[in-house]
């Protein structure tokens, strides 16, 4: 499913473009801070008065006025350039340009490479590698303990469900699921999304009225039951789940997008008719 399955090309052209510019926002952690501090010599609370500022409450590093040159950028006469603290640069410039935001689908990357003169040089990394470079193997480790953690709370409260299949029959109840991207993908894997029918308005993993990818279901189908003794309360769980989810995408700084199921699985069979047709 995944647009950058045959690997990416990147290399390090050392163009300085990534450390430059206004607008361009690092934010550091606090063992980036300590790091930097120590690399210089300074205190942790030195270093984040003079390199550091607020910001929607991150802390991020200052940049030159004016150019939004990086404090650290060293830029030479053969017009390379070089960062002076590179042995201890935050995660988020050893990265580049393999961000969640960046790999999220092949126009943002081929957008980026406008201005990265090292997109689309040297030789692909492999998908896993570039999943790992922008975080998201770690990412979807934390779904997947979020989910479990979803299914135990559910567990407890003991819902009744009849087995009849008519929470997952979307046009004749008359609701829509939502879900992220994210959770969306994750389904996207234990169905067959080529011989679905985005225009049916059914699940593809919904057949005979049953479910077929129970253990790839979207957090709200695993909280969703009819049983009017528990409604109340799945309805409390799914809520505080839904928000320990978004704020799971913000700490792993993956976009937050949320909407219909069928919408998002419908993208994903265009994206995958492509990569086959590729």
């Amino acid at each position: 499913m995944t647009w950058y399955q045959d690997g990416l090309r990147f290399r390090c052209t050392r163009c300085g473009n990534c450390c430059s510019g206004k607008g361009s926002v690092v934010i550091v952690s606090r063992r980036e801070r300590e790091a930097l501090a120590n690399r210089l010599g300074m205190s942790a609370a030195a270093f984040e008065a003079r390199h550091t500022r607020e910001s929607l409450g991150e802390r991020v590093l200052l940049d030159i006025p004016g150019s939004g040159d990086c404090e650290w950028l060293v830029r030479r006469r053969d017009g390379t350039s070089n960062c002076r603290v590179n042995d201890v640069k935050p995660d988020q410039c050893a990265t580049y340009p393999f961000w969640p935001r960046i790999v999220e689908d092949r126009e943002r990357w081929e957008v980026e490479g406008e201005s990265c003169r090292g997109i689309g040089a040297g030789k692909p990394l492999v998908a896993y590698e570039i999943d790992r470079r922008a975080g998201l193997v770690r990412f979807r480790a934390a779904l997947e303990t979020l989910l479990a953690e979803l299914d135990a709370e559910i567990l407890a409260l003991a819902p009744t469900c009849r087995l009849s299949g008519d929470c997952c029959d979307f046009p004749r109840a008359g609701h829509r699921l939502y879900t992220s991207r994210v959770e969306a993908e994750r389904l996207a894997r234990g169905v067959d999304l080529a011989g679905w029918n985005p225009e049916s308005g059914l699940c593809p993993a919904w057949k005979e009225r049953r479910c077929t990818a129970r253990e790839h279901r979207p957090l709200a189908c695993r909280s969703y039951f009819c049983d009017p003794r528990t409604t109340a309360a799945t309805h409390d769980v799914t809520e505080r789940y839904v928000a320990r989810l978004k704020d799971l995408h913000d700490r792993h700084r993956v976009a937050w997008d949320y909407r219909d199921l069928l919408v998002h699985l419908a993208s994903l069979r265009g994206r995958q008719g492509s990569v086959n047709d590729s």
